[in-house]
């Protein structure tokens, strides 16, 4: 049984990720119904956003807001 185990540290920024990329996609969906745009052309928007970047951030707290306020402020953006 030679495999490597994944520290408690490890497994929860691995679900943290797991749970980032849904989020993500739940963000695109409605920034897509808001902007009227592809769900490709969404990601994009949301990719080259100041938005994607603080909520990769977790000191900024981004990511406890609903997915609604989060493609809100992305289109504040825009």
């Amino acid at each position: 049984m030679g495999g490597a185990t994944m520290t408690e540290i490890e497994r929860k920024k691995a679900v943290r990720q797991i749970l980032l990329w849904q989020q993500i996609g739940c963000i695109v969906v409605a920034l897509s119904e808001i902007l009227q745009v592809t769900p490709r052309k969404a990601l994009d928007i949301f990719y080259a956003s100041d938005t994607c970047r603080r909520l990769h951030d977790e000191r900024t707290g981004l990511y406890l807001m609903s997915d609604r306020y989060i493609a809100d402020e992305v289109t504040r953006e825009q």
